[in-house]
């Protein structure tokens, strides 16, 4: 049997089974018991959370003739048939490649006629923003008055498109962005299933590059099993995945505090071994920076920032003569960088050169004290024999 990649095969199939968007699965249950079922809805959300995959619950939630109106049977004629694959009921439609007028003519001819197995004819268009303005207006009225046994599922990653005249006749739900917490529940849980022994670690970097998105998180715990197999680790995975690891970054900010320059060349140097690309070195560094000020700063736990309690008294004690303003000037030089670095044609010397000058620069001072040390030089003096001894 051909492999099934762990997108598709863990892919909910029943409310209950939807990770991040309760409050979404809970609407959509209570307005099915209380028989007060909207005839269009728009799904929006950012990529990967569960859109389509909702859509299609909802659809085969709507047509079961199971004895639960709450969970899709499995076993009854409606929900074998949309199983199948090409079911008689459920239109799905991708407005990316269907973007005209006609398309959408063909979808209003076929409202007219009632389901042949279900309750409803479900209409599924998804990336609904990309039809053309001529196509919207021709779905306006049908959508407005559609027949009894019709409901429409729309959604779209870019509802700003979508004309107001749809929104209106439409009930809107926002999907949020998943959390690092409920990535990694969901690949342990699928980690269990599968009989597979991956590390906390090595889930935490799925989840954290997944950036919200279940479906991301999938596809790259699919490409790190298909190299790592049942025993799963963080150091492997950040191979596969092409993810800097943390010391890179510490080095760097060692030799940032040193000016050390020679330093800073060669934390790209090593970077370039390993095979690691400019982007997720930027973005690591970026992440390492956020880490480093919120710890200094007591502005989170451990666990909100997803690092071990060693790593953030590490980061609590490391560069200690770098202030929280050199921090922030840093990460505009590393923020000013990210948006240059794709029209570089010389993409290293450009990292290597700004991590320089991060390194060059001169350390802040605190104004009072200079102010304070205009004013009474000796007072100054004292104070720094008195740092300088202890």
């Amino acid at each position: 049997m051909a492999y099934v990649a762990m997108a598709r095969k863990w892919r909910p199939q029943s409310f209950s089974d939807m990770v991040g968007q309760e409050h979404i699965a809970k609407t959509l249950q209570n307005a099915i018991e209380g028989g007060r079922l909207h005839h269009a809805f728009l799904f929006t959300g950012t990529r990967g959370v569960g859109k389509t995959t909702s859509a299609r619950i909802l659809a085969r939630t709507l047509n079961c003739k199971g004895g639960d109106p709450l969970h899709p049977c499995g076993e009854c004629e409606s929900c074998k048939d949309i199983a199948g694959g090409n079911p008689m009921d459920v239109f799905e439609i991708d407005a990316a490649s269907n973007t005209g007028v006609d398309n959408i003519r063909d979808v209003i001819e076929r409202v007219q006629y009632p389901p042949v197995i279900g309750k409803y004819k479900i209409f599924i268009i998804d990336e609904v923003h990309m039809l053309s303005t001529g196509a919207f207006n021709a779905l306006l009225k049908t959508l407005e008055e559609p027949p009894e046994h019709v409901i429409f599922i729309f959604a779209t990653t870019e509802v700003n498109k979508v004309p107001q005249t749809i929104l209106s006749r439409v009930q809107r739900f926002d999907f949020k962005r998943l959390s690092i917490e409920q990535i990694r529940s969901r690949l342990r849980y699928i980690c269990e299933q599968e009989g597979i022994n991956a590390t906390d670690e090595a889930l935490d970097i799925f989840a954290e590059k997944a950036d919200g998105s279940m479906r991301d998180g999938l596809t790259y715990f699919d490409q790190a099993y298909a190299f790592t197999g049942n025993e799963m680790n963080a150091d492997a995975v950040r191979g596969v995945l092409g993810i800097p690891p943390v010391e890179l970054f510490f080095s760097l900010i060692s030799s940032i505090e040193s000016h050390d320059l020679k330093g800073c060349f060669k934390m790209v140097d090593d970077a370039c071994k390993r095979g690691i690309e400019f982007t997720p070195l930027l973005d690591g560094f970026g992440k390492f920076l956020r880490n480093l000020l919120y710890a200094r700063l007591d502005a989170f736990t451990p666990d909100a920032l997803n690092i071990s309690e060693e790593m953030f008294t590490k980061y609590k004690s490391v560069v200690p003569e770098l202030k929280n303003g050199d921090i922030l000037r840093i990460s505009k030089l590393l923020i000013d960088l990210q948006g240059t670095l794709r029209y570089s044609t010389n993409p290293r010397l450009l990292v290597e050169t700004t991590f320089a000058r991060m390194a060059w620069l001169d350390r802040l001072t605190d104004l009072r004290r200079a102010l304070a040390a205009i004013n009474d030089p000796k007072s100054a003096s004292d104070e720094a024999l008195k740092k300088k001894s202890n």
